[in-house]
């Protein structure tokens, strides 16, 4: 038996957080073992004698598992025999136990969820913008696993060894998720893929498999991968929202950290059309940065006017291309304290947050698609 332990993050607590399920202890957990998601739970006591796995995985591995490397080495302290893996370990060597390669994964039938209060977790706050009361039966799973592009600031490569990607039978998908609706209550559900939209058939025989769940979906997907007759197919199965990733306004930024893509107003426009909203990635800080081309991503992302954002600095994440040095100061890497980035890239992404979340643009447009209520919640989350 193997105890799986999913450490804890070192981020504030807030009611506006999602609460992930820790979808990696849960998939390479075997039969009789027992998981620990120390998110939602104290470490209990494990005995002398318990096989331990430490599993350093966020389900945004590059930005949520970087939280949690200061706990699992408290972990090791008070377990010197415990194994230790995930996407950081791996990164830096330190991992004693290897992730099976993507072809190994995509053979997984399901996740073990019985081990797992499911009760516990909630989807993130904008998720469910339309009521936001309605956060609870949530869960994220995979359907594929391994991305064919090769962004300089991604490290995801470092999981799955090379750029190939490989695909979970849609039956099994498919009927994981019915276990997790019939017998977990789950209405909010995360498909975590590195990018969801790449297969079309593959994509269009699970969305054609869950269709009459009336699930709330939201996955990632990229410019250039998507087209009307696959938007509309997505919505009709519930997935309402698409996270994009466009990173920089400005093209000769993007190019320099080869994240290279096609027609952004397109795609925007095609995804809205099928009555899917947008949740843009952007990033501060990347390699030639300046405050004008910084001020040139905001200028994109107030034209293209998101339903949602996320603002991040550039970080050299160990295993991605940019990582240079030996820097395993996780708390540097914190993107709410960002001491691995320039003082003014932080300073900057913070006054953009403010400014995007208190557009009148936008706030009309949020106002119009889900109600006074979640200009509220928006209102209050920026005045935090």
């Amino acid at each position: 038996m193997t105890i799986l332990i999913n450490p804890k993050g070192n981020n504030p607590f807030s009611e506006l957080k999602a609460i992930e399920t820790p979808v990696w202890c849960a998939m390479l957990a075997q039969d009789g073992d027992t998981i620990i998601d120390n998110e939602v739970s104290p470490i209990a006591e494990t005995g002398n004698n318990s096989e331990i796995l430490i599993v350093v995985m966020g389900n945004n591995p590059s930005v949520s598992s970087t939280p949690k490397m200061p706990e699992a080495y408290k972990l090791l302290k008070k377990y010197p025999n415990a194994k230790l893996t995930g996407l950081h370990p791996m990164a830096t060597g330190e991992a004693t136990f290897t992730i099976p390669p993507a072809v190994e994964l995509s053979k997984i039938k399901r996740a073990r969820w019985e081990l797992l209060d499911m009760s516990k977790y909630r989807a993130h706050n904008w998720h469910c913008l339309q009521d936001l009361n309605s956060r609870g039966g949530y869960a994220s799973l995979y359907t594929s696993f391994g991305c064919p592009f090769d962004c300089s600031f991604c490290n995801i490569h470092t999981i799955y060894r090379n750029r190939s990607v490989y695909y979970r039978n849609p039956q099994d998908v498919i009927a994981e998720i019915d276990l997790l609706v019939n017998k977990y209550g789950v209405k909010n559900l995360k498909f975590c893929d590195e990018l969801f939209t790449l297969n079309k058939e593959h994509v269009t025989a699970i969305c054609s498999g869950i269709k009459d769940y009336h699930l709330n979906i939201w996955a990632y997907a990229r410019v250039g991968t998507v087209d009307r007759k696959l938007l509309y197919t997505m919505k009709e199965a519930g997935i309402n929202w698409l996270c994009y990733g466009f990173e920089s306004g400005n093209p000769a930024i993007r190019d320099g950290v080869s994240k290279h893509y096609g027609d952004i107003l397109e795609t925007v426009e095609m995804t809205r059309d099928a009555g899917i909203n947008i949740n843009g990635n952007f990033m501060f800080g990347l390699p030639g940065d300046t405050m004008a081309t910084m001020a040139e991503t905001l200028q994109m992302a107030d034209r293209l006017n998101c339903e949602w954002v996320n603002f991040y600095c550039a970080m050299p994440y160990p295993g991605s291309k940019l990582y240079k040095g030996e820097n395993k100061d996780w708390g540097s890497y914190n993107q709410l304290e960002n001491t691995a980035v320039a003082p003014e890239v932080k300073k900057f992404r913070d006054w953009a947050f403010t400014r995007y979340f208190t557009n009148p643009k936008y706030l009309k447009m949020i106002k119009e698609k889900f109600g006074d209520k979640a200009v509220e919640h928006i209102n209050m989350m920026v005045n935090l």
